[in-house]
């Protein structure tokens, strides 16, 4: 059982690596993350696309990490900055060209950088948390906030001053401040790609080139984008209920065969008018060719007023990124606003806490009321981010959604005098 440690992060996804950083670099060094991976090597699971970084978020916790001038020298794709809306004709609606102040990295390449700039030796791979509990025998000294982690392998960990949970949709640190869980959207998105010999590369080098497409209509969107190797993945953003993919299950195959779930799926987004029987043929031929084993991802949200808790509910606990206000991705902040999160976390708890703090702030309720700093914006933060992405995606859903982003587009054009973009320019 570790009991030396006085901060436990939970999860090893890019907030919880950016907070390691900046306390790192703060003089905070008295911390340990634990991640349910069982290595920094990913499984074919987690390959993952790609993800924009912006100028006020993310690229601002690198910078804050001393490690922007090596990602935009090393990793950026800033000429993958692009975006094309196009309708279900093919019909480009929106252009948004190269040079927008969001360049891509691959989320895996993310992952690896972050880690490269933690010590090894801090991460526990293997350990996923099963749960978090508190000992009510536990006093509230300021050496130990009285949790006890108990992960899958079978050992725990206590003695911590601080959990931090940055542990995702389904966090396991979450129901120790709130009983709120995230709900379901009422949309999916099926992961596919396109590798260079696929049919249809040809036709996304074409359409997307390196950056990214999204295409709009009769309810459904599909994106397309390009990832660092020169491939594609390929998204299918569909309403459906839940377990839409898992109960497409051929009742004749046994088992879960992942091919035969695949074609089956592919059949039925091609054939009914519902999906994309009735798309232009160049958009089709990505879904006819999109190689498999496809992936669901059913998209999650909390409730915007489910976003907050007391800071006597848990104290010594608090959440980072989509532990705390798990959003749809339709916005395109989850990662921003997770590695933001961080940064303004860090700040406070190393104004409070940190070995330059003064005597004055030198007292025993110095990490609750960073805590409590930290978390006042952090609410309002999220709960923002949750209410932006539901009206985007209220939008990019809607039947006449290639209209709405029209005019959408055209707004933000109009206040933020953007020349890189161009707006309602045909194929």
């Amino acid at each position: 059982m570790d009991s030396q440690l006085s901060i436990a992060i939970i999860g090893a996804g890019p907030s919880g690596l950016v907070f390691a950083r900046l306390l790192e670099l703060g003089g905070i060094t008295d911390y340990v993350i634990y991640e349910r991976d069982e290595s920094a090597t990913p499984g074919p699971w987690q390959q993952g696309g790609t993800l924009d970084l912006h100028g006020p978020s993310g690229q601002l916790a690198l910078k804050r990490a001393g490690l922007f001038e090596k990602f935009s020298r090393n990793l950026a794709r800033w000429e993958a900055s692009g975006l094309r809306l196009v309708d279900s004709t093919g019909a480009t609606v929106i252009q948004m060209g190269e040079g927008r102040d969001a360049p891509e990295i691959d989320r895996l390449q993310l992952r690896q950088f972050l880690l490269d700039s933690v010590p090894a030796h801090k991460i526990r791979w293997g350990h996923a948390v099963r749960t978090v509990e508190r000992n009510a025998n536990v006093g509230r000294a300021s050496t130990d906030n009285g949790c006890i982690i108990h992960f899958v392998n079978g050992t725990s960990a206590s003695g911590f001053r601080l959990i931090v949970g940055a542990d995702g949709a389904w966090s396991k640190v979450r129901p120790l401040l709130t009983s709120a869980r995230p709900v379901y959207s009422g949309k999916m998105f099926i992961e596919g790609s396109l590798s260079h010999d696929n049919p249809s590369h040809a036709i996304a080098t074409e359409m997307v080139g390196p950056g990214n497409m999204a295409v709009l209509g009769n309810g459904n969107q599909m994106s397309v984008q390009q990832v660092s190797d020169g491939t594609y993945r390929v998204y299918f953003w569909l309403p459906v209920p839940a377990d839409f993919y898992h109960h497409r299950q051929p009742s004749t195959v046994a088992g879960t065969n992942p091919t035969s779930k695949t074609e089956t799926v592919r059949q039925l987004l091609l054939s009914s008018n519902d999906f994309y029987a009735t798309w232009a043929p160049k958009l089709r031929a990505m879904v006819e060719t999109a190689e498999g084993p496809f992936r669901a991802w059913p998209l999650y949200h909390m409730e915007p007023e489910s976003v907050g808790w007391t800071r006597s509910v848990a104290p010594g606990v608090t959440l980072l990124g989509d532990a705390a206000h798990l959003s749809t991705p339709f916005a395109g902040e989850g990662v921003n606003y997770s590695m933001h999160d961080a940064v303004e976390l860090a700040d406070c708890i190393i104004e409070q806490c940190g070995p330059d703090a003064n005597s004055v702030t030198q007292k025993d309720t110095a990490l609750e009321d960073a805590l409590t700093a930290y978390e006042e914006d952090m609410f309002l933060r999220g709960r923002h981010l949750i209410c932006h992405s539901a009206q985007i995606e209220r939008m990019m859903f809607a039947e006449n959604a290639a209209a709405l982003c029209l005019e959408f587009f055209k707004q933000a054009v109009h206040s933020q005098g953007d020349s890189s973009q161009s707006v309602g320019k045909g194929q």
